[in-house]
């Protein structure tokens, strides 16, 4: 029988190929050598087992061979985004160098290379940064790295100029890669390092002007941010200290952290005092927010409060309220209640002060389970906002909603606040 299909031209074989996923595409290309060189007009290549072989486990072997086969025979328009997700060390470093240089060939703008999950006696891939083209020969913008190493030269450091945006994970880095990047990279907009070993003391300093958006995530580690125009600042994990010198652009503050309970007044004594432009906060609290010494300074910029709450059954959330108090023109509170733990014995509920929030027009608690704590922190800030435009209640765990609703309607008495309880 004649094979008509065959004898079409290039491009529409090509696109014919577009409508398949990679797994099928790769088999389709098996079919004949007129098929073989072929490859669907795609911006954006993702390597996965899933995507490659229908399952969730493959062998390395055949995972490499896919990809090769994949990306020698690219031809045409740039690629956008290169992703190979599957655990590889660096016995397979002549295979993964071969892709990040085929990369370079078509024009790639990110790369995403998770190879993690690989026998913990396995040698790491190192990702060969003396592979990437220099000057107008680069394309790379973002470099996304997990299990991987990043050993970088200061004499090969030209190759990553262009970058925008560099996020690093399960990387180790010591101060001294640390310096070699700051140096490298002064395009950088996103820096994200997440559980990379960092050094003790972490200082980001001004050679990053261009820095906006920076992410860590680690353990007893102190940061210090100093002369840097950094928007957006998260830090996940046990800081020991954040201290921000000469930040004046900081709006967003992101502060997560198990054991922030223990020092929620030196956190927030720290952040009121060294950002007074702080916008939004975001932090997580275990149990009660303990009292904020009068002497802490106030957030007199903040329009958005959020707070992640772990509480014990009978912790007394209205002491989210100190932190309520320290934001004298707070306009948004969102609240997400975990579970409850244990609780510490029986207690009477406290009473507490009365005091008026003047600019709170919009309040959210999430993870809601009618339990007095929640349901007083609830009537409190009903009774104690005057421009309350809004609160939503996320009820949770099997909460009648029709019985939330009924008692802060009740609650809220002749209040024009929009009461939503979904």
């Amino acid at each position: 029988m004649e094979d008509r299909i065959s004898e079409l031209p290039d491009d529409i074989l090509s696109f014919a190929l577009s409508f398949l996923t990679m797994r099928d595409a790769v088999k389709t290309r098996l079919l004949s050598r007129r098929w073989r060189y072929l490859s669907p007009p795609l911006s954006h290549l993702q390597f996965d087992a899933f995507t490659l072989f229908g399952t969730h486990g493959g062998r390395s072997s055949e995972f490499t061979a896919a990809v090769d086969q994949v990306l020698l025979a690219c031809r045409g328009p740039k690629i956008g985004t290169l992703k190979v997700r599957f655990p590889l060390g660096n016995d397979h470093a002549f295979h993964v160098d071969r892709w990040v240089s085929l990369s370079s060939a078509m024009q790639v703008e990110k790369i995403a290379f998770d190879l993690s999950c690989f026998p913990e006696s396995r040698e790491r891939y190192n990702f060969p940064c003396h592979i990437l083209p220099v000057g107008k020969g680069s394309h790379l913008k973002h470099l996304c790295l997990a299990a991987c190493k990043l050993r970088l030269s200061p004499n090969l450091t030209s190759q990553l100029n262009p970058l925008r945006t560099l996020d690093l994970d399960s990387v180790p880095l010591d101060q001294s890669d640390l310096d070699t990047i700051i140096s490298a990279c002064p395009k950088l907009t996103l820096l994200r390092l997440i559980d990379c070993g960092l050094p003790k003391i972490v200082c980001i300093h001004g050679q990053l002007l261009c820095l906006k958006t920076l992410i860590i995530r680690d353990v007893f580690i102190s940061v210090v941010l100093k002369s840097i125009n950094l928007e957006i600042f998260e830090f996940h994990g046990l800081p020991r200290k954040l201290t921000f010198a000469d930040v004046p652009h900081l709006k967003k503050a992101v502060v997560w952290s198990l054991f922030i309970y223990q020092g929620t007044s030196p956190v927030c004594n720290g952040l009121a005092k060294d950002l007074p432009q702080l916008q939004f906060l975001s932090l997580l609290v275990k149990g009660e927010v303990p009292p904020l010494p009068a002497t802490t300074p106030k957030f007199n910029s903040l329009k958005q409060l959020d707070l992640l709450i772990l509480p014990f059954i009978d912790s007394d959330l209205v002491t989210v309220t100190y932190l309520l108090n320290a934001s004298p023109f707070l306009e948004i509170l969102r609240l997400k209640l975990g579970f409850g733990c244990e609780g510490r014995g029986n207690r009477g509920r406290r009473e507490h002060s009365r005091h008026t929030y003047l600019h709170l027009r919009e309040v959210r608690m999430e993870g809601f389970r009618d339990r007095w704590n929640e349901m007083e922190l609830a009537v409190y800030l009903l009774k104690n906002t005057s421009a309350l435009e809004r609160m939503v209640v996320v009820v949770s765990g099997g909460t009648e909603r029709q019985r939330v609703n009924n008692l802060l309607q009740k609650e809220k008495s002749n209040s024009t606040t929009e009461l939503i309880i979904l």
